[in-house]
């Protein structure tokens, strides 16, 4: 039996920044159609599209923290999937089957005893030894 922090750990791994910019690039090509007027922003994207492509569902569930993708590119993925649930008149089913087929690469290699990223046990591990500040650079 899994714990409510073993279930709740991939899911927070299904919805970071790099699993959804890797699905608004891989699954739905987002970056293709965004509208950037921003020329630092359009190199970010340019940068990671071929990075997030040649990635695979798994690849991006087990080192995801490998990845720091431009924002844009997984806000641009929750806009669609909100909108996608506005026009299905708020019907939940159907956004959840079109939310489900959309994210199957990242579900299919979740479960309760995925990897957790290195800077996540680090941190967790100076917590049990009492550090209450911890900074990277």
């Amino acid at each position: 039996m899994a714990t409510s922090h073993e279930l709740a750990f991939p899911r927070t791994k299904a919805i970071c920044a790099p699993a959804l910019a890797f699905l608004a690039v891989k699954k739905l090509g987002l970056h293709k159609v965004i509208l950037v007027n921003q020329p630092d922003l359009t190199e970010a994207v340019n940068v990671y599209v071929p990075l997030l492509q040649a990635a695979s569902g798994e690849e991006i569930i087990t080192r995801g923290w490998r990845y720091d993708p431009p924002k844009a590119l997984s806000d641009v993925f929750e806009s669609v999937m909100g909108a996608v649930l506005v026009d299905s008149g708020y019907d939940y089913e159907k956004t959840a089957v079109v939310v489900e087929h959309i994210m199957e690469d990242i579900l299919v290699p979740l479960s309760p005893s995925v990897r957790r990223d290195p800077v996540s046990d680090l941190v967790e591990w100076m917590a049990s030894k009492g550090c209450t500040k911890v900074t990277f650079e």
